[in-house]
């Protein structure tokens, strides 16, 4: 079985604890201990009684001016995130061959490659794969 590094043991074929994916607020994506939005007070039928839903981060009965609102506050989380993440670009230097300069982002670390070389990153450069 596999071992992670907080000690758990998974069965085989899973990699998380299953009650990571299920513990989350549907709302604000946090864990439900640690979710903030507050209880529904819309109200529901429950066995012919009126009661509120009281369900912590409700998206059913959400209001659509809210629903679109947390949206637009999540695209421009990502926008600045996705910004981020393209001021960390990397540009490797020229091919030893070639000449072409390859850009190392976030998303794909590698291994580049051009003409028999590989690039290994800013400490080793480009090296020729039968050296390695």
């Amino acid at each position: 079985m596999a071992r992670s590094i907080l000690s758990y043991i998974y069965p085989p074929g899973c990699f998380a604890l299953p009650e990571i994916k299920e513990n989350r607020c549907p709302l604000c994506g946090n864990f439900q201990v640690d979710c903030s939005c507050t209880e529904c007070q819309h109200p529901v039928l429950v066995d012919g009684k009126e009661q509120r839903c009281g369900v912590q981060g409700c998206l059913e009965h959400l209001l659509d001016r809210e629903l679109v609102a947390r949206i637009e506050m999540l695209e421009s989380q990502l926008e600045d995130l996705r910004e981020e993440a393209r001021g960390r670009e990397k540009p490797t230097p020229p091919c030893p061959v070639c000449g072409e300069v390859m850009v190392v982002d976030i998303y794909n670390c590698g291994p580049y490659s051009c003409h028999g070389h590989f690039y290994a990153g800013e400490k080793y450069g480009w090296i020729k794969k039968e050296q390695y």
